[in-house]
């Protein structure tokens, strides 16, 4: 059998004649860890790049097996019906608008799909959710960003909800995550269920369908975590990929 195509979704930055490196031209990209976690399980990376042409989005599904929605900026508050109330969003609406019309056609087509840390916070605005613009809103919840640091390396403790399609792949109760996110899920979509929490403050920290469908959400970044769960995360993807060619 074929190794399954894994699309990819990526960042973006505007044009900025001020920046001098890279380019002072608009961009693309992704970190390599990503590509490398889908390599690493048997699958083709793809990445998708945040094109206008949403038309193009068909397309794109008939060449790809399954789907990854990267981490990244801030989703925009207009895309569940609330103003802009933090000062500190860092907003992409061309990739909000592309990556929501995407998940939205990868469910229809039920297609598997993976998404991480905002990928998580874009599929539950997408169907109906919302969320805390800012982990500084709800007094109860600790500072899940990564403060100062870029490694990754903060860690905090995550419940998975037994008898949920993340506990079947991770097979533990309780794990060890990193965190690099300010935002979290407020309102569930629906059609989802909770199945992974912060085990201190309760954050929501994983969500998924209730049906059938491959559709796996995670607030933290397993693509950059060398633990066996983060590596059960990414070849359950391709298996299940693999399930829906046969």
């Amino acid at each position: 059998m074929p190794q399954p195509i894994i699309g990819i979704t990526c960042s973006m930055e505007y044009d900025d004649k001020a920046r001098k490196y890279p380019t002072p031209y608009a961009f693309d990209y992704l970190k390599r860890s990503y590509y490398e976690a889908v390599e690493r399980s048997g699958g083709i990376p793809l990445i998708l790049p945040n094109t206008t042409k949403l038309n193009l989005i068909d397309q794109m599904l008939k060449v790809i097996d399954g789907l990854v929605i990267s981490g990244g900026n801030d989703v925009d508050p207009h895309f569940y019906k609330e103003k802009k109330k933090a000062k500190n969003l860092n907003l992409t609406k061309e990739r909000d608008l592309f990556e929501i019309a995407l998940v939205r056609k990868t469910r229809r087509r039920k297609i598997p799909l993976l998404a991480i840390c905002r990928g998580m916070q874009l599929v539950n605005v997408a169907f109906g959710g919302t969320l805390y613009q800012d982990f500084s809103f709800e007094k109860k919840f600790l500072d899940h960003t990564l403060e100062s640091s870029l490694l990754y390396n903060k860690k905090h403790a995550v419940v998975i909800q037994k008898k949920t399609k993340l506990f079947s792949i991770i097979g533990k109760k309780r794990i060890d995550v990193n965190t690099s996110h300010h935002q979290m899920v407020k309102k569930i979509a629906p059609g989802f269920i909770l199945s992974a929490w912060s085990e201190k403050d309760e954050v929501i920290e994983g969500i998924e369908t209730k049906d059938d469908h491959y559709l796996i959400c995670v607030q933290w970044h397993p693509e950059l975590m060398k633990d066996k769960s983060s590596r059960f995360l990414f070849d359950s993807l391709i298996r299940a990929c693999e399930q829906t060619k046969i």
